[in-house]
């Protein structure tokens, strides 16, 4: 396999060749539910947001140019560079804990795992950010662990807290590159627990994420009560179902050839073959198994989400690519490598077309809920709406049904994202959230922008018809009419995939807003 030869030359051929695939898919597929939710952390930055922290919103600001290059590439282009330095940079762990191939091995690894090369390598996601730090800190954690050098050591101590301050400020399950630090230095290398280079680090951390904590506190800790009622342990018993969609999902995202040989590499850790040395390995386990153990048992008891573990698998890659390093000449790991990028090659290419071509939709329920539950939906097609719409409201503006100022009225923030990202803002029309926080999360805060509807008002309602739900048993006594003004029909491959149903709400029976409190 030319790839496993190590120089520059195949590293960088690995990385363009990705970053063109990725550019390509990114431009061929409609932004999904989060990505255009995160879209409005850009258009309101703040120091933190109700969901997450503010990085996200930050990268996709600088990315679009200040938001004057809107489209999906754009957006997507911080998880796309991120992509590329993080294949650059898991090469230079596996070349620092061992050798150059290994580095070489864990970068087509990284490339093809589903959570990596594709959920935080293409979809705008707090995990695109996120990774690019986290994997920076684990460079920094494997420098300080292979070094007798104190200035070596003391500088990398530094960038750990700077990286995993930066890696929080994404997303808050950077706290783990801490805990598996601290954990693995406890275990192996006490006396490092007296460097001060240690606690000035913490230090950094600590005032890189403060903003989280001054937001909270003018916030009524709001994020932090979120969080908790998504991972506090009830007295519901064991929910098996949640334990095995996440348990699969955990297969699926890291790639099922991935899995076999991560069990692979533990058998031979469990038989004590060398292939690493021990402080390399125990830094490893010690970076990836809490989060993954974590995420495991809380889906024994609530709702989580494969890929809260996904990170907690780049040091699995690390250890896999170390034991294979000795193996890959064997015709059997060569063809296991090569199943790995063959899996990965199939999910780039029959992605795209199930999304794009699939003959209407895999929903099995019949108008008006045609489409519900086809995630394909997701990210087809939302670029449609904006002319069927706009058509309608121009009609009505003009016949002066309607005025120019009323503004979309959305419930909940999904389908409420996509309504915003591709009618609202390309319109400069107002959006506003009406309903709960939980179930309007920040278009709650962008309501403080685009203020309320105001009684004696009116405003427009789109309904998709995956996400149903009957205007008048939603609104019931806020408007004194709803009116029907149109339904938009989509089609893919030639069949109907999905509605919009467009509706006027008339004559609004009070404010109209949501009101932000828990």
């Amino acid at each position: 396999m030319a790839l496993l030869s190590f120089s520059k030359r195949p590293l960088l051929q690995l990385i363009l060749a990705t970053t063109v695939i990725r550019c390509l898919v990114a431009h061929l597929i409609n932004l999904g539910n989060d990505e255009v939710y995160y879209f409005t952390y850009a258009v309101l930055p703040d120091w933190n947001h109700f969901d997450h922290p503010p990085l996200i919103g930050i990268f996709i600001r600088i990315f679009t140019i200040n938001l004057n290059a809107i489209n999906e590439l754009m957006i997507r282009l911080p998880g796309i560079v991120g992509a590329a330095i993080n294949t650059w940079l898991i090469a230079q762990c596996g070349h620092h804990i061992k050798n150059v191939r290994t580095g070489i091995i864990a970068a087509i690894l990284y490339n093809t795992s589903i959570y990596t090369s594709i959920i935080a390598g293409i979809f705008i996601l707090p995990d695109s950010v996120q990774l690019v730090f986290w994997l920076a800190a684990l460079y920094s954690m494997l420098r300080c662990t292979g070094t007798d050098k104190a200035a070596v050591s003391q500088k990398h101590l530094l960038l750990i807290g700077l990286w995993t301050g930066l890696a929080i400020m994404s997303k808050v399950h950077g706290a783990f590159l801490w805990i598996g630090f601290l954990a693995f230095l406890a275990a192996r290398k006490q006396e490092s627990l007296r460097n001060p280079y240690l606690y000035a680090s913490l230090f950094l951390t600590l005032l890189l994420i403060s903003p989280i904590l001054f937001w909270n506190i003018n916030n009524d800790f709001i994020t932090l009560r979120f969080h908790s009622e998504r991972v506090v342990i009830t007295d519901h018993g064991i929910n098996f179902k949640s334990f095995f969609r996440t348990t699969i999902g955990q297969i699926l995202y890291a790639n099922p050839v991935h899995i076999v040989l991560f069990v692979m590499a533990g058998k031979a850790i469990a038989r004590k073959q060398t292939f690493l040395t021990a402080p390399y390995m125990g830094l490893l386990l010690w970076s990836g198994i809490p989060i993954i153990i974590c995420t495991i048992v809380l889906s024994l008891f609530r709702d989580t989400l494969p890929h809260w573990s996904g990170p907690g698998f780049i040091a699995f890659m690390l250890m896999a690519a170390a034991w294979l390093e000795e193996r890959a000449a064997m015709p059997f790991y060569h063809r296991l490598i090569n199943s790995c990028i063959g899996f990965m090659v199939f999910v780039f290419i029959a992605g795209p077309l199930l999304v794009r071509c699939y003959p209407g939709t895999m929903s099995p329920r019949k108008f008006p809920q045609t489409g519900s539950g086809d995630a394909t939906l997701d990210i087809y097609g939302w670029d449609q709406l904006l002319p069927a719409f706009e058509k309608i409201r121009n009609d009505d503006i003009r016949r002066v049904t309607m005025s120019p100022q009323a503004p979309l009225l959305v419930h909940k923030w999904f389908p409420g994202a996509h309504i915003y990202y591709y009618v609202a803002y390309p319109l400069q029309m107002r959006l506003v959230g009406g309903g709960n926080i939980h179930d309007l999360h920040q278009f709650c805060w962008l309501n403080r922008s685009y203020g309320h509807v105001a009684t004696g008002t009116n405003a427009w309602l789109i309904v998709p018809s995956n996400y149903f739900t009957d205007p008048v048993k939603q609104y019931a006594g806020q408007f004194k009419s709803i009116e029907k003004a149109g339904t938009i029909t989509q089609r893919r491959g030639g069949r109907i995939a999905r509605y919009w149903f467009v509706y006027r709400l008339k004559h609004a029976t009070q404010r109209i807003g949501c009101n932000i409190s828990i």
